[in-house]
């Protein structure tokens, strides 16, 4: 398990795309842009010819060659309610079997959007006050040990603008991980990590990605819910939703969720590490879903107002941060901006597994994107290489 720390868990703190809401990227090979496609008429019409060729298939295999991903999954989903799915590659390997479009994936920090969900809906319920300092909803063992806890407020953390430091800064969580492969991370264990600490800055004066912020709203919401936060998701997201195939993480591993591979021992080659436990139960980044779950949250969230209403949702993406490189980081969520027009949504990375999911609010529709590997290589973002052949040529 040595370097098990090289990794950014849920692709935050270490890692925050933040350019993949920003521009159209160009292409990584001109066997790309072969592939590159105006898809978007063929997914919202019923004429399919009679053999037809797959060309987001096609796209997603070339792509998966090139970052040297095992598998991967997409979902286009359409305001019209037409959906566009493409997987490619493998499940698992040794025995080797081919990646289908019903498999789980870990999400990673696209976890942070739901954690934001079920707090603004606790505010609209007035049972939180987002003005309230998160210091309010820890246990009494850790008054005035975390930094910032007193006067950094629910609104600070959504936004990752607290100045409470990142529980996975340094080795210490993953030398814990590495000596205790299965141990099932609870959000009020990671406490004793994230105390202690000093503030990185004073609250709501800048903008830092901090995994932190997500486990103590998790921990807010436990407190407040009175219950386990697997619970409180599936009777405020994944029930309503309709997302049926989304929980946490568990041991045993669920048949089909896709073995996760990453370079667990620093060789440059990688590895199988599904087994591995870097946070199943904690609301950063430990749940699983797949690909048309994920089409499916975009739509309760964004279009049918099944998790939250109007005024919260424009609350979530205008009441922003600065995040850098032209972007902003809202609740729980990135919020940029494209030659196609804005863009909303995040990146995530857990320990074997990467994903993407981008909403684009003028035109009601999403982009997802899971793998079970993380690359290697730079490579641009599966979204950025896909608006062409979605939108057409910017006007």
């Amino acid at each position: 398990m040595a370097n098990l720390n090289a990794t950014c868990r849920f692709g935050r703190g270490c890692r925050h795309q933040i350019d993949l809401f920003l521009t159209r990227v160009g292409v990584i090979a001109s066997a790309l842009l072969i592939v590159l496609w105006s898809f978007s008429a063929q997914a919202q019409q019923a004429q399919t010819p009679k053999k037809p060729v797959d060309t987001l298939e096609a796209f997603l295999h070339q792509y998966l060659q090139h970052s040297g991903l095992p598998g991967g999954v997409i979902g286009i989903g359409y305001g019209t309610g037409n959906v566009r799915y493409a997987a490619s590659g493998y499940a698992t390997v040794a025995p080797d079997v081919g990646m289908s479009m019903d498999r789980q994936f870990y999400i990673g920090s696209l976890t942070k959007m739901m954690t934001a969900v079920v707090t603004l809906q606790l505010a609209s319920e007035k049972r939180i006050d987002l003005g309230d300092p998160i210091g309010k909803w820890l246990p009494k063992e850790y008054a005035g040990r975390i930094a910032n806890g007193d006067n950094a407020t629910i609104r600070d953390l959504l936004r990752n603008s607290s100045g409470i430091p990142d529980y996975l800064d340094g080795e210490f969580f993953f030398q814990l991980v590495g000596s205790d492969p299965q141990h099932g991370w609870r959000n009020k264990e990671v406490l004793s990590l994230i105390a202690d600490r000093p503030a990185l800055f004073e609250p709501g004066t800048k903008y830092n990605a901090s995994n932190s912020n997500f486990i103590l709203l998790g921990v807010m919401i436990e407190v407040v819910e009175g219950d386990h936060i697997e619970r409180v998701f599936n009777r405020r997201i994944f029930e309503p939703a309709e997302m049926a195939n989304t929980s946490f993480g568990r041991f045993p591993r669920p048949d089909l969720l896709a073995h996760g591979f990453d370079d667990a021992n620093g060789d440059g080659q990688l590895e199988d590490v599904t087994d591995l436990d870097v946070g199943d139960q904690l609301a950063d980044g430990g749940v699983i879903s797949t690909a048309e779950d994920m089409v499916k949250f975009a739509r309760a969230l964004f279009v049918d107002g099944v998790l939250l209403g109007p005024n919260a949702l424009s609350r979530a993406t205008t009441d922003t941060m600065f995040a850098g490189g032209g972007g902003s980081y809202g609740y729980g969520m990135m919020i940029g901006s494209s030659d196609w027009g804005p863009v909303w949504g995040h990146d995530g990375i857990y320990f074997g597994y990467s994903a993407e999911f981008s909403w684009f609010p003028d035109q009601d529709t999403v982009v997802v994107f899971l793998s079970n590997g993380r690359a290697l290589n730079d490579v641009p973002t599966v979204t950025s290489m896909l608006m062409t052949g979605i939108f057409g040529n910017p006007k």
